[in-house]
């Protein structure tokens, strides 16, 4: 296995890993994946490092909405032994989780918003880390 198939495998676990705790509100988890000084740009905010990062994590809604990122494609490019970038591209819905067993519903203004992240990484002790992210929506419902 050359050094970007190794490279581009180890991110590709990295990022469904993110969106696995993400969904599930599994913050530490989350943030292990973000370099210590990283750079987190979302909802038209720049946050810098774990605290703000954090922060920003812990006023996402809570239990009583379900939430899930679908991965629809990842390209990881300008690859070397320590840094790496790429474009991941997904598909974000959500509803009120129900009360009773069975699916969340989810409303036509809460599904499949298409987002795209623009990533920068860099290995630290041997483990990816995600030192720069932008995150950027593509497409979302028509509200007519």
């Amino acid at each position: 296995m050359t050094l970007e198939d190794a490279a581009a495998w180890a991110l590709t676990r990295l990022n469904t890993a993110f969106f696995h705790h993400y969904d599930r509100r599994e913050y530490d988890a989350v943030l292990d994946l973000f370099a210590p000084d990283a750079r987190y740009e979302v909802h038209g905010r720049t946050l810098r490092g774990h605290a703000e990062i954090l922060d920003v994590l812990n006023a996402r809604s809570g239990p009583e909405q379900t939430i899930r990122h679908l991965v629809a494609g990842q390209h990881f490019h300008t690859i070397t032994d320590t840094t790496a970038q790429g474009a991941i591209t997904l598909i974000a819905y959500s509803g009120p989780t129900p009360a009773d067993e069975g699916p969340a519903r989810y409303p036509a203004a809460t599904a499949g918003h298409i987002v795209e992240l623009t990533d920068h990484y860099r290995a630290e002790r041997g483990r990816w880390k995600i030192a720069k992210r932008s995150v950027d929506m593509i497409l979302a419902p028509a509200t007519d």
